[in-house]
């Protein structure tokens, strides 16, 4: 047994660890006995020469671990994907456009309505004042204020908006709007909408208004938005179109105030600046040029000045309308 320990320690002792080296069972191999001066042959075999050395039962010995296969072309690919390529940097310009506030965009609709309405968050109030126009010496003023339900792009938008037409006497004469909206195509070159409506589908007057109630009158109209130059952090200068079909307030009249019940309209409108817009609406009533100016940026306020029949082709004759809202900042595809 002195030879199995000693033979042991040597090759415990003796032989260089390989990296990642573990402890495992393993049968030793059969050593050949070593020689003891101390003892004479037939003591260090303990047994008959004929019939050799006893076996060496299994023990503890150093083995190395397997180094793992190096990786293949495959195992790369799947493991570490190629980088993406590295975005240019931006220019001076671009970089100030986006770290400066944006305005909010101007109204692109000619005066007549276009195929966006409010969404749900959005809300607006505005305040107009006109000239007296035809047969009329007397300017006043008017107040709307509307909200939005819905998502126009999910599944569709609902605009509810409360008209008060005269500050002189006020609120006596209002009406309720409604419109419907829905986004047909929202691609980052061209957005189509298509939006209906209900003009004075409530009314109401009182003293001192001696107007009659007005019937409800409908509307329907798509609108196509597409930026003119290539995409970019500045003045992407939108290019907005609008087609209808509506009743009442759209049709041409004779001078006792009668015409037919249908007529279609049309406008269009373009960016001159990033918070500039002028457009042009044509409709039974006549042809309106309007200005539209947004003076502050992050605050959602427009200026717009409008022409209604400049050609004084209507009884009501040409009206000049100044508006300022609040809000109603969604009236033109955003790009």
């Amino acid at each position: 047994m002195c030879g199995h320990s000693l033979a042991t320690a040597l090759l415990l002792c003796g032989t260089p660890l390989a990296a990642h080296a573990q402890l495992v069972w393993e049968p030793e191999p059969t050593l050949a006995p070593m020689r003891n001066p101390f003892l004479s042959e037939p003591a260090l075999s303990g047994s008959d020469p004929a019939t050799g050395p006893e076996p060496v039962s299994p023990g503890l010995v150093w083995v190395a671990d397997l180094e793992p296969a190096p990786l293949t072309v495959a195992d790369q690919a799947s493991g570490n994907p190629e980088p993406v390529a590295a975005q240019p940097a931006l220019s001076a310009e671009d970089l100030a456009a986006v770290l400066l506030e944006p305005y909010s965009p101007p109204n692109l609709g000619g005066g007549l309505p276009s195929a966006y309405v409010a969404n749900w968050g959005d809300f607006y109030f505005q305040a107009s004042a006109a000239t007296s126009g035809s047969g009329r010496d007397v300017i006043d003023s008017a107040f709307s204020a509307g909200i939005g339900f819905g998502d126009e792009r999910e599944l569709v938008a609902v605009e509810l908006r409360w008209n008060m037409a005269s500050f002189k006497n006020l609120n006596s004469n209002g009406s309720f709007d409604v419109a419907m909206g829905r986004t047909l195509i929202d691609q980052p070159r061209l957005q189509v909408s298509v939006t209906g409506g209900i003009f004075d589908v409530y009314a109401y007057r009182q003293a001192p208004s001696s107007e009659t109630i007005p019937s409800p009158t409908g509307f329907g109209v798509i609108t196509m938005a597409l930026p003119l130059r290539e995409p970019n952090y500045r003045f992407n200068q939108v290019l907005q179109i609008s087609v209808g079909v509506g009743g009442r307030d759209f049709v041409s009249l004779d001078e006792n105030f009668e015409g037919n019940d249908v007529s279609v309209f049309g406008a269009i409108g373009v960016e001159l600046a990033p918070n500039i817009g002028l457009s042009a609406g044509v409709s039974g009533r006549g042809v309106n040029v309007n200005l539209s100016y947004t003076p502050f940026r992050g605050l959602p306020i427009a200026i717009n000045l409008l022409a209604a029949d400049v050609f004084d082709q209507s009884p009501f004759g040409t009206v000049g309308v100044f508006t300022v809202s609040w809000g109603d900042n969604f009236r033109r595809g955003l790009f």
